[in-house]
């Protein structure tokens, strides 16, 4: 019988299956290969046992020999699996060490005995490290990432409020942003401003910013004043209370007229001051700030640059603003202005080798801006707003620049000839680029603040009285 055996052993061993080497299993019933290989549960009962098992056992020797394999003779088998194949991946898929999940799948875990085992555990340490320091940079990756998005809620919170932030009772900023509104001089926000007053402004050493109040001429200021007032440091308070989620002091100084004159205009200036720089920062990224109490525009506290719009030009028959461009933009180029132009500019602080090509800036920064103006029926006047980028921020030589353009007539080829004519400034928003009428804030999405028509007083002459008291003429009361 053993040369039987030995014979047909040979004769597989020549000729190898196609579907790989079969080697005959390693006792299965008793090493367990269902949940471990067969070298982990080789004790020294199994040992004393092999002694008495039959020659045809095969020894550890052919099962190394078995792990041995080729990478591509396993590929093979793991395309078409044999019975010992299925075997012999369970096993080595249940007990295969964690770290050797990290190798190259080509490479198998050769079987060896307890002794090797332990050592194989040992020498696998190493290994083993960058599996946890993976995980634990993982977590450390986590927490970082948290603690920096803690952090920008933080600064968000207190520091990093912007332009979009949006406060529930206020207009929010429409795409494009607000309407600018323009000034008829760089001083304007100080106009008609009692001089002590603007001294004491001036004094006031907490961060300060300047506003003025949509719809209010100034008028009545000792009633009129004390309520704005209010008004105002409540508005400025709710957006301080948004950017610092507590409450602030915000102080607020109404305007004083000058008792030295008589004039008709009054101050529209109030100062707002003893704010923080964060909320400062936020009124003035905004500018225009509209709630159903109140709407203000916000300005800096200081004289700004000198304003963009020029004039207002009329008697053209076009409504084509190129048109117009065009016409302006001629005359400003004709020798004799240009040289005009040139001789005030030398009045400022211009180097006088750059006086030629700062007037050909200042000509070439022109546009120009329809209004759609209409008289009684329907008729359609137009006019137009000139603007240009001024070439110096000297006030005298501003005024004496923009005086004399004013002052020109505008003939064009075939649309008639403007001439320049008074602002019509703007009640509501105290622009002087447009008529009440055509003020582009109450067309702002979600504008809370006042509407073009205003509020008339009712007519009383239709009122039926039968009274027979005497009649005070003007307002009542008795002269």
């Amino acid at each position: 019988m053993k040369d039987l055996s030995s014979v047909k052993t040979a004769n597989i061993n020549a000729r190898p299956s196609p579907m790989g080497i079969c080697q005959p299993l390693p006792r299965p019933p008793r090493t367990g290969s269902q949940f471990f290989p067969p070298n982990v549960l080789q004790d020294e009962g199994d040992r004393a046992d092999d002694n008495t098992s039959t020659p045809t056992t095969p020894s550890p020797k052919p099962r190394t020999t078995v792990s041995q394999l080729p990478p591509s003779e396993s590929e093979e088998n793991a395309t078409t699996p044999t019975l010992n194949s299925l075997i012999f991946a369970k096993d080595t898929t249940v007990e295969m060490p964690l770290d050797t999940l990290h190798s190259s799948p080509a490479q198998t875990p050769a079987p060896v005995d307890d002794d090797k085992m332990t050592d194989l555990v040992v020498s696998s340490t190493p290994p083993t490290k960058p599996a946890v320091s993976k995980q634990d940079s993982e977590e450390d990756l986590l927490r970082a990432h948290l603690a920096v998005a803690e952090t920008n809620r933080s600064i968000i919170k207190s520091n990093g409020t912007n332009s979009l932030t949006v406060i529930p009772q206020f207009t929010p900023i429409p795409i494009g942003g607000f309407p600018h509104i323009h000034l008829a001089h760089a001083a304007q926000l100080f106009d008609y401003q009692a001089a002590k007053v603007i001294t004491a402004w001036l004094k006031v050493p907490h961060l300060k910013i300047l506003v003025r109040v949509f719809d209010h001429d100034g008028k009545n200021p000792s009633v009129k004043g004390p309520i704005l007032v209010e008004q105002l440091r409540k508005a400025v308070s709710d957006i301080a209370h948004f950017v610092h989620q507590d409450n602030q002091d915000v102080k607020v100084s109404l305007p004083c007229p000058d008792a030295s004159k008589e004039d008709a205009d009054f101050p529209l200036s109030f100062l707002v001051y003893n704010i923080s720089d964060e909320t400062k920062s936020l009124i003035l990224n905004q500018r225009i700030w509209s709630s159903p109490e109140i709407s203000f525009a916000v300005h800096l506290f200081r004289v700004n640059s000198p304003p963009l719009l020029l004039f207002c030009l009329h008697g053209f028959s076009t409504t084509d603003t190129t048109t117009v461009k065009t016409t302006v933009h001629e005359v400003w180029s004709e020798d004799v202005t240009r040289w005009d132009i040139c001789d005030i500019m030398s009045k400022s602080d211009i180097p006088e080798e750059c006086i030629h090509t700062a007037a050909w800036d200042f000509i070439n920064s022109l546009w120009v801006e329809h209004l759609d103006f209409k008289v009684s029926g329907g008729i359609l006047l137009p006019r137009y707003n000139v603007f240009a980028v001024s070439p110096t921020n000297n006030p005298a030589v501003w005024t004496k620049l923009r005086a004399y353009i004013h002052s020109l007539t505008y003939p064009s080829k075939l649309e008639g000839s403007g001439t320049a004519v008074n602002f019509m400034p703007c009640t509501l928003c105290h622009s002087i680029a447009h008529p009440r009428g055509l003020c582009p804030f109450p067309n702002v999405p979600l504008w809370n603040g006042p509407k073009h028509s205003t509020n008339s007083r009712p007519n009383l002459t239709n009122q039926k009285g039968k009274g027979k008291g005497r009649r005070f003429p003007g307002n009542g009361l008795p002269n």
